[in-house]
């Protein structure tokens, strides 16, 4: 699995930023948006306090005044 913040335009709803993550850690991203990591397998909406830790994991500039956030679970 791997693992991506990705920022979709606010208005356009295209995407304009896509980060993996992966090295963060499944459990640890699993935990961070409160889901088992058996169940931890859909696209998990990223709000401040979630983006806040995002930035101090993985070193993640966010700018949410454009963009909508999204944490996506994607199977290789």
């Amino acid at each position: 699995m791997r693992y991506l913040v990705v920022g979709y335009g606010s208005v356009s709803e295209t995407v304009e930023q896509e980060t993996d993550v992966s090295a963060v850690g499944s459990e640890r991203l699993a935990r961070l948006v409160g889901v088992p990591l058996d169940e931890f397998v859909d696209v998990y909406p990223l709000d401040e306090r979630l983006m806040t830790a995002l930035t101090d994991w993985a070193q993640l500039t966010f700018t949410p005044e454009t963009r909508d956030y999204f944490l996506e679970v994607v199977a290789e």
